[in-house]
């Protein structure tokens, strides 16, 4: 039962990560190999049609600006509703879409496949969107998609400027490029001032979930974010993305600050009533912080606010 509870834990908080379709007569679906999104207007200049090349590799052209858009993933719905076109979203993935408040009201599309988190296809072609945004994963259903014309489009950051170029790709396809380039510009601006604010680094260790021990490696987005805010993750030598560590490594680290979120603990004093996990320095010294899992899980427009919840986290340890 809890292999079963764990690997479920796991598939979530990466769909968190850090998450239709259109009725388009001429759509351009097809593999290019590519490694990461490029776009070319039709005439050099922001407009439409627009092509873009996704991060699954797969080149697809939005004909007119989209009027009806489908984001199958928390982060992609923030992304659009920060951009101001929260009235053109007609679906969403489900009950996690759920900032800002207007969005629960949206209808949810999501719940189909074996975790109940692949899109219900019927539902999504009902809506008669022109757009779908989504995150990694689901090739067999973004197929679907595709074979019956609608143009599905991928974003998959991997780190905080990764998300920054996804952000203007998506001002690129849904005609609100000015708007995107204010809002990575302010982004940027953000998480430059607080990195510079951190006076020193500190060691710190990231929980995905309990029990057993799951944390993160170097090439995840939530890795990115730490060592912006200033913190030495000790999983430094990961060679997984979500790797499971033992609490005897982890006491050996000895990282100054644990970091968790609700997902996988309810509080502090339970992390620090675990079973050996007194021996572990920042619980001894009673700096658990919990952190708000949709700051630092979403690749989304609040991600500064998450940067600023773990560069305070550290100082108040260092302090």
């Amino acid at each position: 039962m809890r292999t079963t509870r764990s690997t479920l834990g796991i598939i979530l908080f990466c769909l968190l990560l850090l998450a239709a379709a259109c009725a388009n007569d001429e759509p351009a679906a097809s593999p290019t190999g590519a490694t990461g999104s490029t776009v070319i207007g039709a005439t050099g200049v922001p407009g439409f049609p627009v092509t873009i090349t996704d991060d699954d590799g797969f080149e697809v052209t939005v004909s007119e600006e989209p009027q009806r858009i489908v984001t199958f993933a928390p982060s992609m719905t923030e992304i659009v509703f920060a951009l101001g076109l929260g009235e053109r979203i007609v679906g969403v993935s489900g009950p996690f879409d759920d900032f800002p408040a207007d969005a629960q009201e949206i209808e949810q599309v999501g719940g189909a496949g074996e975790f109940g988190v692949d899109p219900n296809l019927e539902n999504v072609v009902a809506l008669e969107p022109d757009l779908f945004l989504t995150i990694a994963g689901g090739d067999p259903w973004k197929e679907q998609l595709r074979e019956i014309g609608v143009p599905v489009v991928t974003f998959n950051a991997t780190d905080f400027d990764d998300l920054l170029d996804d952000i203007d790709k998506v001002g690129l396809v849904t005609g609100m490029a000015g708007e995107a380039e204010a809002l990575v510009a302010d982004m940027s601006e953000q998480a430059q001032g607080i990195a510079e604010a951190v006076p020193a680094r500190t060691t710190c260790f990231f929980e995905v979930d309990f029990p057993p021990l799951f944390t993160i490696g170097p090439n995840t987005f939530i890795y990115d974010l730490l060592e912006r805010a200033g913190c030495e993750p000790v999983t430094a030598d990961a060679t997984s993305d979500y790797p499971e560590w033992s609490v005897e490594d982890l006491v050996a680290d000895g990282p100054a600050v644990y970091l968790a979120t609700a997902e996988s603990a309810k509080s502090a004093e339970q992390i620090a009533k675990r079973p050996g996990f007194d021996g572990i320095e920042a619980v001894a010294n009673g700096n658990i912080v919990l952190l708000d899992s949709d700051l630092v899980t979403r690749p989304g427009p609040r991600v500064v606010e998450g940067l600023e919840q773990i560069a305070a986290a550290l100082l108040s340890a260092s302090g």
